[in-house]
């Protein structure tokens, strides 16, 4: 809830101290209070952020002036003992004194330092501390007229009575800003006194009790109305920063908002390696909207815009309008080519239904710039030139479409020091396998594995596939390592037992040359492999197959008997014809799908189509990124053929696969573990 700040002209002292006390008798003002609300009158507590602030600001101000009321409050304190010093009370007094000083001491060093560190949110422990200290200082000064006013002269209870109004006094206004911790503070001194006066029975002194009646109304009215007061310019500021932060027409985070949510995303991936994806986008054709149906018409348009924008962010995700007709968005956790992809391909289809425009329909597209965090950019204007630069290359190209920052020549700046990179790791070793095993749906027996690249960067740690092979291509060393991985990967299979099939993605950039044909013919040779066991596996979220000397190169390698596999299924480019034109083997239903089988109704259904689909066309289909039994049982009942994910095992070196999946025994097989076990 946010706070209303219309009823700031009633301010807290046009209300009586009755009027609070009424209010009070509801529990939930009661609890507004004890948590050190200020604004416990105003209807509508303040929303958590802005509460965080009015804490700070209190904390602040009480920090501010507590080490000179620490300083006063010894010096008082010392009165004490010199004017008891002829009474039997001297040495309680000595004690007491040293009491007050030793806590006025504490409590002025922990101030000091607060004060030079100035908070600029706090949380309810705050101001409970401080309402506890409070409560401690006022019962040591609330034992004063309870221990010294009895039995002493008329000369020691005068000095009493005075330093106990002018420690209500003081204290209630040190403790001002937070008035619990003020109440905290005057209740025992209250108590205190009316107990002594009680005890005294003179009737001189009910005129005092009156009298610290009023004083003690008067401190806690003009408290909570000190406090008010300061809490209602938190919340002004805070609404003045909102302002400034927020695209006044849309609604949206504004260039400067944005900008500063960039740099903390930048600082999270450096220290926690949370990647992310920058996305920039603006209205093809705006101006001619502005220009023939007037701005009325293009402010409608950039609302609906921002509305849609909406849909596809979620709330770890900024939205956010840089200016005029452009908006950009941080996707949290993209780390790969293929994920960004996806979340530019959604963008691009909310604006395939026309917009209402002055009670006109009209068709409006949208041009996106994807960039990724750290690969395109590890500061802030360098990442936001190139998502801009993609963004460009895609007007250029046509619009109504999504580029990434390395297709279309947007890389090229960056080309020369990525080359440098790659043959620097080719030449290190820093390039491996790691192998992932698939299984039976029936059975649950390993029916092959599938070959990963991974990089070992020096600095950054191990690079996935979605990241490197960007790259390779961009390069132009993609078939130097595709050539590698293929003779890598069948060298270290062909030790496996026969019945296990090898699989391995396939960039389409390498059906284009024979390149990839040799390398394969070249280690069957080597290693005598059956052609059989080779699956390759085409992603689907690129552009397939783009010529017919890929189409040829594909036939030649089924000819061999090597099997064809479109991987992520659902997520890219492939249509029905490209399913029956093409010499596909399996089909691969993407993780994305089957990890919201449990939340998302839509995602089984796509799953249990995609089933239906490879049946029809007598193709073999294998679910990944299966995580739980669950997700298991599911992909069991609906007929899916294998299984791949981290419920039976993660991506393991060579060397792992063999010693804990099978061990040779002449012709004869040993499954070693079960691949449920394994996963746990």
């Amino acid at each position: 809830m946010t706070i209303s700040i219309d009823d700031s002209s009633e301010a807290l002292s046009n209300r009586s101290f009755w009027a609070f006390l009424a209010h009070s008798l509801r529990f939930a003002t009661i609890g507004r209070f004890l948590d050190g609300d200020p604004l416990v009158l105003d209807e509508n507590a303040p929303a958590p952020v802005i509460l965080g602030r009015i804490r700070a600001e209190q904390l602040n101000n009480v920090a501010r002036n507590t080490p000179v009321m620490m300083l006063a409050t010894c010096l008082n304190a010392l009165m004490v003992p010199v004017v008891m010093a002829q009474t039997p009370r001297g040495l309680e007094a000595c004690i007491w004194a040293a009491a007050i000083i030793g806590v006025s001491l504490f409590m002025y060093v922990r101030c000091k330092r607060a004060a030079e560190r100035p908070k600029k949110a706090a949380s309810l422990r705050g101001i409970r501390l401080a309402a506890a200290y409070g409560l401690l200082h006022g019962s040591l000064w609330g034992l004063l007229p309870a221990l010294f006013f009895i039995g002493v002269g008329q000369a020691q209870q005068l000095i009493v009575v005075c330093l106990c109004i002018g420690m209500l006094c003081g204290g209630a206004f040190t403790l001002s800003p937070i008035p619990v911790a003020a109440v905290a503070f005057v209740a025992p001194i209250v108590a205190g006194s009316a107990m002594a006066i009680k005890l005294i029975g003179e009737p001189v002194y009910g005129v005092v009790a009156a009298l610290m009646i009023v004083y003690t109304t008067v401190l806690l009215v003009a408290a909570m109305s000190h406090a008010a007061s300061s809490a209602r310019q938190c919340v002004a500021a805070a609404k003045a920063e909102e302002g400034a932060l927020t695209d006044e027409l849309t609604k949206l985070p504004n260039h400067t908002a944005f900008r500063e949510e960039l740099q903390r995303a930048l600082a999270r991936q450096r220290r926690l390696q949370e990647n992310f994806a920058l996305l920039c986008f603006d209205l093809d054709d705006f101006k001619t909207i502005n220009d023939t149906m007037g701005y009325i018409a293009g402010d409608q348009t950039l609302i609906e815009t921002a509305r849609r924008l909406k849909q596809v962010s979620r709330d770890i995700d900024m939205v956010a309008r840089l200016g005029y007709d452009k908006f950009a968005l941080i996707a949290v956790g993209v780390a790969t080519d293929d994920q960004a992809k996806a979340i530019a391909n959604r963008i691009v289809g909310l604006f395939r239904d026309s917009f209402e425009i002055a009670g006109h329909e009209r068709s409006v597209t949208i041009s996106v710039g994807v960039a990724l965090a750290p690969i395109d950019g590890d500061d802030v204007n360098l990442l936001l030139r190139n998502a801009d630069s993609a963004l460009y290359s895609m007007k250029r190209s046509g619009k109504n479409g999504y580029t990434m920052f390395r297709d279309e020549n947007a890389f090229v700046p960056q080309r020369g020091m990525l080359e440098a990179e790659i043959k620097r790791a080719i030449a290190e070793r820093e390039l491996f396998l790691v192998f992932q095993p698939c299984v039976q749906s029936a059975t649950l027996r390993t029916t092959g594995f599938e070959a990963l690249l991974r990089w070992k960067h020096p600095t950054r740690g191990v690079i996935n596939p979605g990241q490197i092979v960007p790259l390779l291509e961009y390069s132009g060393l993609i078939d130097a390592v595709g050539a590698w991985v293929i003779g890598e990967a069948i060298a270290i299979a062909a030790s496996w037992p026969r019945h296990l099939r090898l699989a391995v993605n396939v960039s389409p950039q390498q059906l284009r040359n024979s390149t990839l044909e040799k390398a394969i013919l070249a280690a069957f040779v080597t290693h005598d492999f059956d052609p059989r066991r080779l699956e390759l596996e085409l992603t689907e979220s690129s552009k397939i197959v783009d010529s017919a000397a890929s189409t040829a190169t594909l036939s030649r390698l089924r000819g061999l008997g090597i099997k064809i596999a479109l991987d992520d299924l659902g997520t890219g480019y492939s249509s029905l014809s490209s399913l029956v034109e093409l010499p596909f083997d399996r089909l691969k239903i993407d993780q994305s799908f089957v990890r919201s089988l449990e939340t998302n109704s839509m995602c089984a259904s796509v799953v249990k189509i995609s089933i239906e689909l490879a049946r029809a066309l007598k193709l073999d289909v294998t679910a990944e990124g299966i995580e739980n039994t669950r997700q298991l049982d599911f992909l069991r009942s609906v007929g899916c053929d294998d299984l791949q994910g981290y419920l039976f095992s993660e991506p393991r070196p060579a060397d792992e696969i063999a010693s804990m999946f099978f061990s040779c025994a002449g012709p004869k097989v040993v499954m070693k573990h079960s691949p449920i076990a394994l996963a746990g």
